[in-house]
Protein backbone atom coordinates (compact mmCIF):
# COMPACT_ATOMS: atom_id res chain seq x y z
CA UNK A 1 0.00 0.00 0.00
CA UNK A 2 2.20 2.89 -1.30
CA UNK A 3 0.71 6.47 0.50
CA UNK A 4 3.69 8.35 -1.32
CA UNK A 5 2.26 7.31 -4.84
CA UNK A 6 -1.50 8.04 -3.69
CA UNK A 7 -0.96 11.37 -2.11
CA UNK A 8 1.64 12.01 -5.20
CA UNK A 9 -1.16 13.75 -7.35
CA UNK A 10 -2.50 15.84 -4.77
CA UNK A 11 1.05 17.10 -3.85
CA UNK A 12 2.23 18.32 -7.17
CA UNK A 13 -0.82 20.47 -7.79
CA UNK A 14 -0.93 22.03 -4.50
CA UNK A 15 3.34 22.62 -4.85
CA UNK A 16 2.95 23.80 -7.99
CA UNK A 17 0.32 26.29 -7.62
CA UNK A 18 2.22 27.38 -4.47
CA UNK A 19 5.28 27.74 -5.96
CA UNK A 20 4.59 30.63 -8.48
CA UNK A 21 3.59 32.47 -5.12
CA UNK A 22 6.86 32.02 -3.33
CA UNK A 23 9.08 32.39 -6.02
CA UNK A 24 7.40 35.79 -6.43
CA UNK A 25 7.63 36.66 -3.07
CA UNK A 26 11.30 35.38 -2.54
CA UNK A 27 12.02 38.04 -5.55
CA UNK A 28 10.32 41.38 -3.77
CA UNK A 29 11.85 40.45 -0.81
CA UNK A 30 15.35 39.87 -2.67
CA UNK A 31 14.86 43.27 -4.34
CA UNK A 32 14.34 44.94 -0.89
CA UNK A 33 16.76 43.48 0.42
CA UNK A 34 19.81 43.32 -2.13
CA UNK A 35 18.75 46.80 -3.89
CA UNK A 36 18.92 47.33 -7.85
CA UNK A 37 22.89 47.48 -7.57
CA UNK A 38 22.46 44.17 -7.15
CA UNK A 39 22.57 41.71 -9.84
CA UNK A 40 19.81 39.64 -11.19
CA UNK A 41 21.15 36.37 -10.62
CA UNK A 42 21.59 37.20 -7.27
CA UNK A 43 17.72 38.33 -6.51
CA UNK A 44 16.84 35.21 -9.02
CA UNK A 45 18.96 32.62 -6.43
CA UNK A 46 17.26 34.11 -3.44
CA UNK A 47 13.57 33.89 -4.97
CA UNK A 48 14.56 30.13 -6.48
CA UNK A 49 14.99 29.12 -2.27
CA UNK A 50 12.36 30.66 -0.80
CA UNK A 51 10.52 28.76 -3.62
CA UNK A 52 12.21 25.41 -3.24
CA UNK A 53 11.84 25.63 0.42
CA UNK A 54 8.63 26.40 -0.01
CA UNK A 55 7.60 23.47 -2.55
CA UNK A 56 9.40 20.95 0.05
CA UNK A 57 7.86 22.00 3.00
CA UNK A 58 4.17 21.98 1.02
CA UNK A 59 4.42 18.52 -0.45
CA UNK A 60 5.68 17.01 2.75
CA UNK A 61 2.63 18.54 4.55
CA UNK A 62 0.55 17.10 1.78
CA UNK A 63 1.97 13.49 2.53
CA UNK A 64 1.72 13.74 6.45
CA UNK A 65 -1.96 14.59 5.89
CA UNK A 66 -2.20 11.63 3.16
CA UNK A 67 -0.55 9.49 5.54
CA UNK A 68 -3.11 10.28 8.58
CA UNK A 69 -6.47 10.00 6.64
CA UNK A 70 -5.65 7.04 4.87
CA UNK A 71 -4.14 5.40 7.44
CA UNK A 72 -6.27 2.10 8.82
CA UNK A 73 -7.12 0.72 12.29
CA UNK A 74 -5.16 -2.67 12.95
CA UNK A 75 -8.52 -4.25 12.52
CA UNK A 76 -8.87 -3.10 9.24
CA UNK A 77 -5.08 -3.80 8.13
CA UNK A 78 -5.62 -7.36 8.91
CA UNK A 79 -5.17 -10.12 6.41
CA UNK A 80 -8.41 -12.53 6.54
CA UNK A 81 -6.68 -15.00 8.78
CA UNK A 82 -5.56 -12.55 11.17
CA UNK A 83 -7.11 -12.79 14.41
CA UNK A 84 -7.28 -10.47 18.01
CA UNK A 85 -7.52 -11.62 21.73
CA UNK A 86 -8.13 -9.44 24.32
CA UNK A 87 -5.52 -8.62 26.37
CA UNK A 88 -6.35 -6.72 29.30
CA UNK A 89 -8.18 -4.49 27.07
CA UNK A 90 -5.70 -4.68 24.68
CA UNK A 91 -6.23 -6.22 21.08
CA UNK A 92 -3.43 -8.22 20.41
CA UNK A 93 -3.26 -9.40 16.68
CA UNK A 94 -2.01 -13.05 16.05
CA UNK A 95 -2.18 -15.72 13.41
CA UNK A 96 -2.24 -19.86 13.80
CA UNK A 97 -2.06 -22.35 12.56
CA UNK A 98 -4.74 -25.38 13.68
CA UNK A 99 -4.60 -29.19 13.13
CA UNK A 100 -7.65 -31.57 14.14
CA UNK A 101 -5.88 -33.80 16.63
CA UNK A 102 -3.34 -31.60 17.89
CA UNK A 103 -1.34 -33.05 20.77
CA UNK A 104 1.07 -29.92 20.93
CA UNK A 105 0.62 -25.88 21.21
CA UNK A 106 3.53 -23.94 20.03
CA UNK A 107 3.75 -20.26 20.41
CA UNK A 108 6.23 -17.81 18.23
CA UNK A 109 7.41 -14.57 19.25
CA UNK A 110 9.16 -11.97 16.98
CA UNK A 111 12.05 -9.98 17.48
CA UNK A 112 12.76 -5.99 17.41
CA UNK A 113 11.01 -4.48 14.40
CA UNK A 114 9.54 -7.63 12.92
CA UNK A 115 6.10 -9.20 12.95
CA UNK A 116 3.97 -11.88 12.58
CA UNK A 117 5.04 -11.82 8.82
CA UNK A 118 8.43 -13.36 10.34
CA UNK A 119 7.06 -16.62 11.13
CA UNK A 120 4.63 -16.84 8.01
CA UNK A 121 6.18 -15.65 5.31
CA UNK A 122 8.88 -18.31 5.43
CA UNK A 123 6.33 -21.25 5.94
CA UNK A 124 7.90 -21.50 9.23
CA UNK A 125 4.71 -21.78 11.25
CA UNK A 126 2.78 -24.15 8.33
CA UNK A 127 5.80 -26.72 8.21
CA UNK A 128 6.44 -26.30 12.48
CA UNK A 129 2.69 -27.08 12.51
CA UNK A 130 2.98 -30.09 10.09
CA UNK A 131 6.40 -31.46 11.73
CA UNK A 132 5.26 -31.45 15.55
CA UNK A 133 1.49 -32.27 15.32
CA UNK A 134 0.95 -28.96 16.79
CA UNK A 135 -1.51 -25.94 16.72
CA UNK A 136 0.78 -22.70 16.40
CA UNK A 137 0.70 -19.33 16.86
CA UNK A 138 2.83 -16.21 16.96
CA UNK A 139 1.71 -12.88 17.68
CA UNK A 140 2.58 -9.22 17.34
CA UNK A 141 4.57 -7.71 20.10
CA UNK A 142 3.00 -4.70 21.28
CA UNK A 143 4.53 -1.46 19.25
CA UNK A 144 4.76 -3.79 16.03
CA UNK A 145 2.67 -5.39 13.64
CA UNK A 146 -1.15 -5.35 14.41
CA UNK A 147 -1.44 -5.23 17.78
CA UNK A 148 -2.93 -2.04 19.14
CA UNK A 149 -1.16 0.43 20.07
CA UNK A 150 -1.85 1.23 24.05
CA UNK A 151 -1.00 4.80 25.38
CA UNK A 152 0.59 3.05 28.55
CA UNK A 153 4.35 2.87 28.26
CA UNK A 154 4.06 -0.05 30.37
CA UNK A 155 2.52 -2.29 28.08
CA UNK A 156 5.45 -2.09 25.73
CA UNK A 157 7.87 -3.97 28.23
CA UNK A 158 9.04 -7.83 27.92
CA UNK A 159 7.03 -8.83 30.76
CA UNK A 160 3.86 -7.39 29.05
CA UNK A 161 4.67 -9.26 26.01
CA UNK A 162 5.11 -12.55 27.74
CA UNK A 163 1.41 -11.82 29.21
CA UNK A 164 0.40 -11.76 25.84
CA UNK A 165 1.43 -14.85 24.92
CA UNK A 166 0.09 -16.28 28.00
CA UNK A 167 -3.18 -14.79 26.56
CA UNK A 168 -2.87 -16.21 22.55
CA UNK A 169 -1.81 -19.48 24.09
CA UNK A 170 -5.39 -19.44 26.45
CA UNK A 171 -7.22 -18.41 23.09
CA UNK A 172 -6.35 -21.21 20.76
CA UNK A 173 -6.54 -24.00 23.84
CA UNK A 174 -3.11 -25.07 25.23
CA UNK A 175 -4.75 -26.71 28.33
CA UNK A 176 -3.88 -30.40 28.21
CA UNK A 177 -1.33 -30.28 25.53
CA UNK A 178 2.42 -30.39 25.53
CA UNK A 179 3.79 -26.52 25.31
CA UNK A 180 6.45 -25.13 23.10
CA UNK A 181 7.65 -21.57 23.10
CA UNK A 182 9.91 -19.95 20.84
CA UNK A 183 11.70 -17.03 20.93
CA UNK A 184 13.82 -15.15 18.49
CA UNK A 185 16.22 -12.32 19.07
CA UNK A 186 14.43 -9.82 21.66
CA UNK A 187 11.37 -12.24 21.41
CA UNK A 188 13.09 -14.80 23.57
CA UNK A 189 13.54 -12.44 26.48
CA UNK A 190 9.65 -12.46 26.19
CA UNK A 191 9.08 -16.66 25.56
CA UNK A 192 11.74 -16.91 28.41
CA UNK A 193 9.56 -14.57 31.03
CA UNK A 194 6.41 -16.42 29.86
CA UNK A 195 7.94 -19.92 30.85
CA UNK A 196 8.47 -18.72 34.40
CA UNK A 197 4.71 -19.16 34.86
CA UNK A 198 5.04 -22.82 34.88
CA UNK A 199 3.33 -25.30 32.62
CA UNK A 200 5.94 -25.52 29.62
CA UNK A 201 7.33 -28.32 28.23
CA UNK A 202 10.27 -27.08 25.86
CA UNK A 203 11.81 -23.49 25.01
CA UNK A 204 13.40 -22.60 21.88
CA UNK A 205 15.39 -19.36 21.62
CA UNK A 206 16.51 -18.22 18.29
CA UNK A 207 19.54 -16.47 18.59
CA UNK A 208 18.52 -14.87 21.95
CA UNK A 209 18.85 -11.52 22.56
CA UNK A 210 19.72 -12.33 26.09
CA UNK A 211 22.97 -11.02 27.44
CA UNK A 212 24.63 -11.64 30.68
CA UNK A 213 23.09 -12.50 33.81
CA UNK A 214 23.96 -15.45 36.02
CA UNK A 215 21.83 -18.05 38.33
CA UNK A 216 20.38 -17.02 41.74
CA UNK A 217 18.67 -19.08 44.42
CA UNK A 218 15.22 -17.21 45.47
CA UNK A 219 16.10 -15.62 48.33
CA UNK A 220 19.42 -13.90 46.86
CA UNK A 221 17.64 -12.16 43.26
CA UNK A 222 17.10 -9.28 45.70
CA UNK A 223 21.05 -8.28 45.70
CA UNK A 224 22.55 -7.33 49.04
CA UNK A 225 20.93 -3.83 48.28
CA UNK A 226 17.42 -5.62 49.07
CA UNK A 227 18.80 -6.47 52.60
CA UNK A 228 20.22 -2.91 53.66
CA UNK A 229 18.36 -0.70 55.71
CA UNK A 230 15.73 1.25 54.72
CA UNK A 231 17.22 4.73 54.05
CA UNK A 232 20.40 3.37 52.16
CA UNK A 233 17.61 1.39 49.73
CA UNK A 234 15.32 4.65 49.56
CA UNK A 235 18.70 6.81 48.86
CA UNK A 236 19.67 4.57 45.95
CA UNK A 237 16.09 4.13 44.64
CA UNK A 238 16.15 8.13 44.60
CA UNK A 239 19.64 8.01 42.29
CA UNK A 240 17.86 5.80 39.71
CA UNK A 241 14.93 7.83 39.63
CA UNK A 242 17.08 10.62 38.83
CA UNK A 243 18.87 9.13 36.13
CA UNK A 244 15.46 7.34 34.78
CA UNK A 245 14.12 11.15 34.90
CA UNK A 246 16.94 12.61 32.89
CA UNK A 247 16.45 9.78 30.10
CA UNK A 248 13.02 9.80 30.13
CA UNK A 249 12.79 13.44 29.70
CA UNK A 250 15.17 13.75 26.82
CA UNK A 251 13.20 10.67 24.86
CA UNK A 252 9.95 13.01 25.17
CA UNK A 253 12.11 16.09 24.25
CA UNK A 254 12.80 14.69 21.39
CA UNK A 255 9.79 13.04 20.49
CA UNK A 256 9.00 14.82 17.49
CA UNK A 257 12.49 14.82 15.68
CA UNK A 258 12.80 10.89 15.97
CA UNK A 259 8.95 10.34 14.91
CA UNK A 260 10.14 12.50 11.69
CA UNK A 261 13.35 10.20 11.39
CA UNK A 262 10.47 6.75 12.31
CA UNK A 263 8.86 8.09 9.58
CA UNK A 264 11.35 8.46 6.90
CA UNK A 265 12.93 5.17 8.25
CA UNK A 266 9.95 2.90 7.80
CA UNK A 267 8.16 4.27 5.09
CA UNK A 268 11.49 3.11 2.66
CA UNK A 269 11.32 0.39 1.29
CA UNK A 270 15.12 0.50 0.61
CA UNK A 271 15.81 1.05 4.60
CA UNK A 272 14.04 -2.62 5.12
CA UNK A 273 16.08 -3.76 2.42
CA UNK A 274 19.37 -2.97 3.46
CA UNK A 275 18.00 -4.00 7.24
CA UNK A 276 17.28 -7.47 6.49
CA UNK A 277 20.11 -7.68 4.23
CA UNK A 278 22.52 -7.12 6.49
CA UNK A 279 21.03 -9.44 9.11
CA UNK A 280 21.43 -12.70 7.31
CA UNK A 281 23.92 -14.54 5.19
CA UNK A 282 24.94 -12.85 2.21
CA UNK A 283 24.04 -16.28 0.44
CA UNK A 284 20.84 -15.98 1.20
CA UNK A 285 20.36 -12.17 -0.26
CA UNK A 286 19.69 -13.97 -3.72
CA UNK A 287 16.57 -14.99 -2.21
CA UNK A 288 14.85 -12.22 -0.78
CA UNK A 289 11.21 -11.24 -2.03
CA UNK A 290 8.76 -8.33 -2.01
CA UNK A 291 7.13 -10.41 0.43
CA UNK A 292 9.55 -10.96 2.88
CA UNK A 293 10.46 -7.57 2.73
CA UNK A 294 6.19 -5.71 2.57
CA UNK A 295 5.68 -8.03 5.67
CA UNK A 296 8.22 -6.03 7.63
CA UNK A 297 7.44 -2.80 6.58
CA UNK A 298 3.54 -3.73 7.21
CA UNK A 299 3.33 -1.41 10.42
CA UNK A 300 3.45 1.74 8.11
CA UNK A 301 -0.12 1.50 7.32
CA UNK A 302 -1.45 1.86 10.93
CA UNK A 303 -3.00 4.82 11.76
CA UNK A 304 -0.12 6.46 14.78
CA UNK A 305 1.84 3.76 14.45
CA UNK A 306 4.98 6.07 15.13
CA UNK A 307 3.80 6.81 18.63
CA UNK A 308 3.74 3.06 19.09
CA UNK A 309 7.80 2.45 18.40
CA UNK A 310 8.68 5.99 20.11
CA UNK A 311 6.70 4.26 23.17
CA UNK A 312 8.79 0.70 23.29
CA UNK A 313 12.02 2.84 22.83
CA UNK A 314 11.03 4.82 26.02
CA UNK A 315 9.98 1.22 27.68
CA UNK A 316 13.12 0.10 27.26
CA UNK A 317 15.07 3.04 28.91
CA UNK A 318 11.77 4.46 31.60
CA UNK A 319 9.21 2.19 31.42
CA UNK A 320 6.52 4.98 32.91
CA UNK A 321 4.28 7.44 31.71
CA UNK A 322 5.09 10.49 33.46
CA UNK A 323 7.91 11.62 36.05
CA UNK A 324 5.56 11.45 38.71
CA UNK A 325 5.23 7.63 38.07
CA UNK A 326 9.33 6.79 37.76
CA UNK A 327 9.42 8.35 41.29
CA UNK A 328 6.46 6.47 42.57
CA UNK A 329 7.44 3.67 41.37
CA UNK A 330 10.62 4.22 42.66
CA UNK A 331 9.52 4.38 46.22
CA UNK A 332 7.42 1.46 45.87
CA UNK A 333 10.30 -0.83 44.91
CA UNK A 334 12.64 0.40 47.80
CA UNK A 335 10.00 -0.31 50.06
CA UNK A 336 8.78 -3.51 49.40
CA UNK A 337 9.04 -6.57 51.70
CA UNK A 338 9.12 -9.27 49.27
CA UNK A 339 11.90 -9.89 46.25
CA UNK A 340 10.75 -9.08 42.85
CA UNK A 341 9.51 -11.75 40.66
CA UNK A 342 11.61 -12.66 37.81
CA UNK A 343 8.91 -11.30 35.16
CA UNK A 344 8.88 -7.98 37.48
CA UNK A 345 12.52 -7.73 37.14
CA UNK A 346 12.87 -9.21 33.42
CA UNK A 347 15.49 -11.59 34.44
CA UNK A 348 15.14 -13.66 31.49
CA UNK A 349 18.14 -16.43 32.82
CA UNK A 350 16.84 -17.21 35.71
CA UNK A 351 12.84 -17.13 33.82
CA UNK A 352 14.64 -19.79 32.29
CA UNK A 353 16.05 -21.78 35.03
CA UNK A 354 12.67 -21.95 37.08
CA UNK A 355 9.93 -22.72 34.17
CA UNK A 356 11.54 -26.20 34.39
CA UNK A 357 11.35 -26.62 30.58
CA UNK A 358 14.01 -28.57 28.09
CA UNK A 359 15.56 -25.46 26.18
CA UNK A 360 17.27 -25.34 23.03
CA UNK A 361 19.17 -22.86 21.57
CA UNK A 362 19.59 -21.72 17.82
CA UNK A 363 21.60 -19.90 16.52
CA UNK A 364 23.61 -19.08 12.64
CA UNK A 365 26.71 -19.64 12.50
CA UNK A 366 27.44 -15.76 10.69
CA UNK A 367 25.02 -13.97 13.06
CA UNK A 368 26.50 -10.18 13.16
CA UNK A 369 23.25 -8.91 15.41
CA UNK A 370 24.13 -11.36 18.36
CA UNK A 371 27.30 -13.02 18.17
CA UNK A 372 26.76 -16.90 18.40
CA UNK A 373 29.78 -16.67 21.37
CA UNK A 374 26.78 -14.76 23.17
CA UNK A 375 24.19 -18.26 22.87
CA UNK A 376 27.87 -20.88 23.74
CA UNK A 377 28.05 -19.07 26.82
CA UNK A 378 24.30 -19.00 27.40
CA UNK A 379 24.10 -22.87 27.00
CA UNK A 380 26.62 -23.49 29.23
CA UNK A 381 24.96 -21.11 31.99
CA UNK A 382 21.53 -23.23 31.14
CA UNK A 383 22.26 -26.33 30.41
CA UNK A 384 20.52 -26.44 27.28
CA UNK A 385 21.17 -27.98 23.56
CA UNK A 386 23.03 -25.75 21.37
CA UNK A 387 22.66 -26.12 17.36
CA UNK A 388 25.07 -23.94 15.30
CA UNK A 389 23.37 -23.48 11.85
CA UNK A 390 26.11 -23.27 9.25
CA UNK A 391 25.76 -20.39 6.55
CA UNK A 392 23.47 -18.55 8.17
CA UNK A 393 22.50 -15.03 9.67
CA UNK A 394 20.51 -13.73 12.07
CA UNK A 395 17.22 -15.43 11.43
CA UNK A 396 17.37 -19.12 10.84
CA UNK A 397 13.91 -19.47 11.13
CA UNK A 398 13.63 -17.45 8.02
CA UNK A 399 16.62 -18.29 6.10
CA UNK A 400 16.80 -21.97 6.54
CA UNK A 401 13.40 -23.01 7.52
CA UNK A 402 13.37 -26.76 6.40
CA UNK A 403 16.69 -27.25 8.90
CA UNK A 404 15.10 -25.25 11.06
CA UNK A 405 12.02 -27.45 11.81
CA UNK A 406 14.02 -30.48 11.69
CA UNK A 407 16.50 -29.13 14.35
CA UNK A 408 12.86 -28.55 16.58
CA UNK A 409 11.19 -31.42 15.53
CA UNK A 410 14.11 -33.76 16.44
CA UNK A 411 14.56 -31.93 20.10
CA UNK A 412 11.22 -32.00 20.75
CA UNK A 413 9.97 -35.21 19.50
CA UNK A 414 13.03 -37.34 21.09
Amino acid sequence: MDFDARARPVEESAASALVAALAAVGWALASARLGPERSRLARFVVGAGVAALGRALTMRFFIERAHRDRGLSVREAADADGRFADVDGLAVHYKAVERAGSTRVVECMHGFGANVSSWTTSGAMSRLSEALNADVAAHDSCGFGLTERARDVKRYTRASDARACEAILRDIGAEGKSVTLIGHSLGAVSAALASAAGGVDHVVLVSPAILGGKLKPTDQRGGALSRAPLPLRLLFAFAQAALATLTWSLLVLTKPFMVILLRALVRSKEFWTRGLRAAIHPSRITTMSDDWVDGYRLPKVVTDWESGMFRVVLASAAPANSIGEIWRDAVQNATRTTIPSVRETEDAVNALADSGAKILIVHGEDDKIVPVSNSKTLAKLLGAELRVVRRCGHMCHEETVDEFVDIVRDFIIS
